[in-house]
This record gives structure tokens, sequence and C-alpha cells, in this order.
């Protein structure tokens, strides 16, 4: 039985990737309270030297099988997809813990408070994670304006759901509903949401898209499935927009109260995941523009 109150933090990803997981766990053991933790890594297409490396930081590098058969002309050689698919999997591959944490590893840790967060609403017996709507998302949903007053919906899980092949009567429930960021998310290792992941995961991989698949398995189990969720604010997994305190020298909401950011994911920032060189302009609380990086720890050093 794991020790109670037991956690890990798992990331993962190719070799591509190797260079964020270092950041992520560079943000994390700079944390006082994350000095020790446990943290796994999912390999998804890591070269020998970054896993031996890894390893050598006293990180647990699992190689996992593919969790679900997937057609070669349908995976195109796409093996850093093994992430997404594996993240529904996670007691499996790190037995022995209470709680696992799942961070991407195009995100990092600039508040331990997130992390403390996501651990709470999982000791609830929830599925702790944070949904992308409210007052930082631009719209709920997307409407194709007819004529008149008819539209059609044209929200991310509603057309998901439709290519996955779900029932009408499914895919119009989902229409609505905030798509679930599976960036970060928290859970006990013997909740039943992980039974109801993977019953998903392979419903909707018979048609659905690999890429986003973790995220529609996760709506299904939780809003038709009814199992219960704990909706976190958005700084515990932070997407943009982005603003900056020049004083403090870290990243903050965009409106007020400008609470420090928790998790720094850097969802759509393609060129800077690539390059840690790639800058762009962040106001600070009186709208003045700052040249920065997102990445762990490069926008740190930037000039104020």
């Amino acid at each position: 039985m794991a020790p109670l109150g037991s956690f890990i933090i798992v990331t993962g990803g190719d070799s591509r990737y190797c260079p964020l997981i270092r950041e992520l766990v560079a943000s994390l053991r700079a944390l006082k309270p994350a000095a020790e933790c446990p943290i796994g890594i999912i390999d998804a297409g890591l070269t020998e030297e970054q896993k031996e490396e890894l390893s050598a930081q006293g990180l647990a590098v699992v190689t996992p099988p593919w969790p679900v058969e997937v057609p070669a002309h349908r995976l195109r050689n796409r093996i850093h997809l093994k992430a997404n698919l594996a993240k529904l999997h996670l007691p499996t591959y790190f037995p022995g813990y209470e709680t696992v944490i799942w961070i991407d590893a195009d995100a990092w840790v600039q508040d331990w408070a997130a992390v403390d967060l996501l651990r709470r609403g999982a000791a609830l017996d929830r599925f702790a994670i944070v949904a992308q709507f409210g007052r930082f998302s631009e719209t709920e949903l997307r409407l194709d304006w007819l004529f008149g007053r008819f539209a059609r919906v044209r929200s991310i899980l509603f057309k998901n759901a439709s290519r996955a092949g779900l029932s009408t009567a499914e895919s119009r429930t989902l229409a609505t509903r905030p798509t679930l960021n599976a960036g970060a998310y928290a859970l006990k290792a013997n909740a039943p949401h992980w039974e109801a992941f993977q019953r998903w995961q392979v419903r909707v991989l018979k048609k659905g898209r690999l890429f986003t698949s973790d995220q529609l398995a996760m709506a299904g189990a939780i809003y038709l499935d009814g199992l219960p969720v704990e909706l976190l604010p958005e700084w515990c997994n932070y997407i943009g927009p982005w603003r900056f305190d020049p004083e403090k020298r870290e990243l903050v909401e965009y409106y007020l109260p400008n609470r420090r950011l928790g998790i720094v994911h850097m969802a759509g920032e393609d060129a800077m995941r690539a390059d840690p060189s790639v800058l762009r302009p962040v106001l600070d609380m009186a709208d003045r523009p700052h040249q920065l990086s997102l990445r762990y720890p490069a926008w740190a050093d930037a000039a104020p």
C-alpha cells in the first residue's frame, strides 16, 4: 500500500522535448517543497543518452508500450503521441503512489501552490484539473452563423466528438462544455476515473484524432459518465494572455489581482518551444511591453 499522501509528478516527451523536460524538472527542483519529490518521465522517443541523463538525476524513466493499438498509417511515425495516450494509464507505469500528478513538458512550475492545489483536489477523490473557459478566454465557443439567428456550434469538444463518431446526443451534451486542459491534472491512483478514461480512449481512438484523444476521453468520463471533478483556477495551468511583474520578475495573471502564475504552460507557442531564443512582447501591469521568452528560466534574465 502506498504511504498516505505519497505522490509523483510525471511528464514526458520525445528527444525534441528533452530540453523542455529538463527545464520543468529544474523549475521543480528550485522550489523547496519539491526539492526531493519523485518525478517520473514517459519516454515517447527519447534517445538512449537522454534517458541515461535523466535517470542519472534520480528520475524514473519509463518506456511504456502503446496502451492502445494504433495502425501504422494513422500513427505516421509520430512516436511522441505515445505520451498523450500514456497519460491516461499513469498508475500502471508508476505504481506505489497514492496520487499521480501530470504536467506537460512544455510547462514549468513557478509557484508550488499550484501543485499543492492539484494534490488537494485529488485528495477529495475528484479529478483536479483546469478548464479552458472564463475571464482569460477570448470566447467560450465558436459559432458559424448560417442565417438569421441560426448558428452551428464549433466548439473543440463538439468537433472532436463528431469526428470520433460519438452519438448525436453525446456530441450535443459536450458541445457547450469547457475543454479540460490535459496539460496538468492530479488524481488518486485508485480513482475510478482511470478505468473510465481508458474505456473512452479505446472508443474515441477508433475514428478520432490521436492528439486530442486524451482530452476527449476525459470529457467523456466527466461530462457523460458524471465522475467527480474539481475545477481549479486558471493560474494552476495558465496558457495566457500573459503579463509580467518587472519588480518581482515573475509572470502573473493578465487581469487583477495579477496573481503570480503557478504553472506556466506554453501551449500554442510552437516557435518558442523549439527555440529558447525566441521572444514575444509581454505587457507589465502598466501596459509597458517587455520582450521575453516564456521558457524557464530564460525570461527571468531579461532586462526590465
